[in-house]
């Protein structure tokens, strides 16, 4: 990557990493922590007060997913001319109004709507902030900046899990209402801290398709779209025993996920290859242990390899896209989410027609075929 030899050695903490790094990890944790995985942390709560069958749920998210691709291209489109401040403000704003009517709905309409609305904050928020850490950090604390941004959906996941723990029946409303008072908080934060100027236009997404070793990336995002959005959705359904049990994944996977701080000085270390590989072989064991009953040891195991694997895509994209992080990011974060949008609705189906376990398999084997697209560079 372009700043690895300045890093190396250097102390981080006059960088501005954390000036910037804190209201990103804020900002993933209400957006990707509550907004987008917490749906299928309350799941089973959601299926039995609103009904519906796996299938229907899973294209629920999917419809969320697929709104987000309608973001990602308006962000695609301001990024050079607006800049990172109002995507990100109006981002967390569609994560706070999403979740407050999911916490406020009597039916199912109104509760389609809130997923929908709030699923597309992620999209809204992830890749502007690339742009912020390239223009505002210096190289020495890039790589722990986009780390610490990334990892924000651990700390959300860990939170929301935990809220879920204290709660039972009618009191799931009161989580989400209270997320959407935490998202309007980070909403003022972010308006506060980011800078206005916009950046340069830059190339395009057509020109940027064709760099050499974007293909790869492409690929594992659409990949890491797909287990993700499956095990997210899931997870909780197929641990069984109820919505504390779903709660109780949820926190270890959060606290698992804490490893994904690590993804800057891991790659350092050991380099970006051998840490993608191990954190898709961490995913497909993880998947088979949910499809086989494990689901403790599963919720550990997937926690950290899908942190530390979604702390890569930034710093892989890093790596190819130095003089354009938001556009290439941006295009990065779209075959993510076309990944994730196919996949609840994908995945509820073979639920729906030949059980839990093969589905898992399917993911684990999904994640093992990834490996195949192994980064280009180190």
């Amino acid at each position: 990557m372009s700043e690895t030899t300045t890093e190396v050695g250097h102390d981080t903490r006059g960088s501005g990493a954390w000036r910037l790094g804190l209201p990103g990890l804020a900002t993933l944790a209400v957006c990707f922590g509550f907004a987008r995985y917490g749906y299928g942390l309350f799941l089973p709560r959601f299926q039995a007060e609103f009904g519906g069958s796996a299938g229907a749920l899973g294209a629920v998210t999917s419809a969320g997913y697929l709104g987000g691709l309608v973001a990602l291209g308006v962000v695609a489109w301001s990024s050079g001319r607006f800049g990172a401040r109002w995507p990100v403000v109006f981002g967390v704003g569609c994560a706070a109004a999403g979740m407050l009517m999911i916490g406020l709905a009597r039916g199912p309409v109104l509760f389609a709507v809130g997923v929908a609305v709030a699923g597309t904050s992620p999209c809204w928020v992830w890749a502007p902030y690339s742009d912020v850490v390239e223009d505002e950090v210096r190289p020495a604390g890039r790589r722990h900046a986009l780390a610490m941004i990334s990892t924000g959906t651990t700390f959300g996941v860990a939170i929301a899990g935990a809220a879920a723990l204290l709660v039972s029946g009618p009191g799931w409303r009161a989580v989400w209402i209270g997320a959407a008072a935490a998202a309007v908080a980070v909403t003022a934060w972010n308006a506060r801290v980011l800078p206005r100027t916009p950046r340069r236009a830059g190339d395009g997404p057509a020109r940027l398709f064709g760099r050499p070793g974007v293909g790869r990336l492409l690929v594992a995002s659409v990949s890491s779209g797909l287990v993700g959005a499956a095990c997210w959705s899931f997870a909780g359904v197929a641990a069984g025993g109820g919505p504390r049990t779903a709660a109780l994944l949820w926190t270890l996977i959060g606290v698992a996920g804490a490893a994904g701080l690590a993804a800057g000085a891991l790659v350092r270390k050991a380099g970006l290859r051998r840490v993608y590989v191990a954190a898709q072989l961490v995913l497909a064991a993880a998947a088979l242990l949910f499809g086989g009953g494990f689901a403790v040891v599963a919720a550990v195991l997937y926690g950290a390899g899908f942190m530390v694997g979604g702390a890569l895509l930034p710093l892989w994209s890093s790596a190819l896209f130095a003089d354009h992080p938001t556009r290439g990011f941006t295009l990065v974060i779209v075959f993510n989410t076309v990944g994730a949008a196919i996949g609840p609705a994908a995945f509820g189906f073979v639920v729906d027609h030949a059980g839990l376990t093969t589905a898992f398999a399917l993911t684990a084997l999904l994640a093992l075929a990834s490996i195949v697209v192994l980064p280009s560079k180190e």
